[in-house]
């Protein structure tokens, strides 16, 4: 199990950063959308486009994320995946066309994709044996905390000095992140061999930048590991993984659902002032930010080595209760909808926590592939977003064509319709 310490260190703390400022890339865009669509004078349509361009981009790469990361060193996959997806964001500010916004959008997906899964497995490691739900938990709260701070915040940046600047803001507060993570990482390296404090500036310097050699710690590791392509198919052919990854596209859709439209949806449809339809939309993510990290551990507390069943009727329970709180959107009653967004807010956090360390155990207990873990949380997470790629895009021609009610209906049935097949993982 962690200890307080283990919390704490420098190497936790740079991840739960770097983490939370790409989840204030990933929602900002969302936020301050209605700028950009005035600015573009387009419709809601586009920002389903956006945001399908955005999954495509981090759920197609997933799976080459992770067999890199297997193949070669899970600290720098986390620090490219982190410089990409900070430098795209920062572009995106420097648009004068909005298909470029679709394009630099995809590729600061890509650079998601590749700092997820090591992420997970990282912070797993930093934390301890036993620890992988409340790694996932702690990831979960950054993710959160970062949406709130890219929901509420990015309105108040976006409408005081511009989108462009607020975008070019974020991009650059990613590439800080990037470079202490990496400094980080490092040090948790070099502490175990030297006592970095000794150094002079200009050794420090060298042993900063040291990190790009691949070589460096991975020679023997190249030597010994090549990529199994009969392992390859175990993990990404295996039912139970499929299984996983269907529930979690479920739960994928309700976050991003939620997580995109809200805003847009109390700003246009109840007519709330943006800075007050921002706070009610963070406020899925200030819950999911002190209970995912409980939920974490409950979880951890809660399995048993080769059996499933605990996590299925947690993730089930999580499941429905989601389906039923989006469903009441429809009804276009703010009373009932602040309770609703709340409620999604603390099971979707056992809706994320869950499938992601299931991944794991799945990589580990079931087919004893320990050296493809990350490809294990990657292969679900891809299958995920890959899967939801469509669904904005769709809720927003719903909401076109026959208005918002119908179009959280749809979105609500479509949850519960991707976890009922975990039913099928039971022991």
């Amino acid at each position: 199990m962690s200890s307080l310490k283990q919390v704490f260190s420098l190497p936790v703390a740079s991840i739960i950063l770097a983490r939370t400022i790409y989840a204030v890339n990933w929602f900002n865009i969302s936020s301050i959308f209605y700028l950009i669509l005035d600015d573009f004078r387009q419709d809601v349509s586009m920002l389903g486009l956006v945001t399908s361009g955005f999954l495509i981009g981090i759920g197609l790469f997933q799976i080459p994320a992770g067999i890199l990361s297997a193949k070669y060193d899970a600290k720098f996959m986390i620090f490219f995946g982190t410089m990409l997806l900070s430098i795209s964001s920062l572009l995106s500010g420097l648009s004068s066309e909005l298909y470029q916004i679709v394009i630099l959008r995809f590729l600061v997906g890509v650079g998601m994709a590749f700092f997820f899964g090591p992420s997970v497995i990282l912070i797993s490691k930093y934390l301890g044996k036993g620890s992988s739900g409340l790694g996932v938990g702690i990831l979960n709260s950054a993710h959160s905390l970062g949406g709130i701070i890219g929901i509420f915040g990015w309105i108040i940046i976006a409408e005081a000095l511009g989108w462009r600047t607020s975008l070019v803001i974020s991009g650059t507060l990613g590439i800080l992140s990037g470079l202490f993570l990496l400094y980080a990482l490092q040090i948790k390296y070099y502490d175990r061999t030297s006592n970095l404090s000794s150094h002079s500036f200009k050794e420090k310097v060298f042993i900063f930048f040291r990190f790009f050699n691949l070589n460096r710690e991975n020679r023997d590791q190249k030597a010994k590991f090549t990529i199994n392509f009969d392992d390859l198919k175990s993990i990404m052919l295996n039912k139970h993984m499929i299984y996983v990854g269907l529930s979690l596209l479920g739960f994928q859709i309700a976050w991003n659902l939620v997580s995109t439209f809200i805003i847009l949806f109390l700003k246009v449809e109840l007519d709330i002032a943006s800075s007050i339809a921002g706070l009610i939309g963070g406020s899925t993510m200030i819950v999911n930010v002190i209970f995912a990290p409980f939920i974490g551990r409950i979880y951890d507390k809660l399995t048993r080595k080769n059996n499933f069943n605990n996590d299925i009727l947690l993730l089930l329970i999580c499941g429905i209760v989601i389906s039923a709180n989006i469903i009441c959107l429809s009804l276009l009653n703010i009373y009932l909808l602040i309770p609703s967004i709340l409620i999604i807010g603390i099971f979707i956090s056992g809706g994320f926590v869950i499938p992601y360390a299931l991944a794991r155990r799945i990589a580990l207990e079931k087919l004893g592939l320990p050296k493809y873990e990350i490809l294990a949380v990657s292969f679900v997470n891809g299958l995920s977003l890959l899967g939801a790629f469509w669904v904005p895009f769709v809720f927003s021609i719903v909401v076109k064509s026959f208005g918002y009610s119908l179009a959280w209906l749809f979105g609500g049935t479509l949850v519960l319709v991707f976890i009922i097949p975990i039913i099928k993982l039971r022991s």
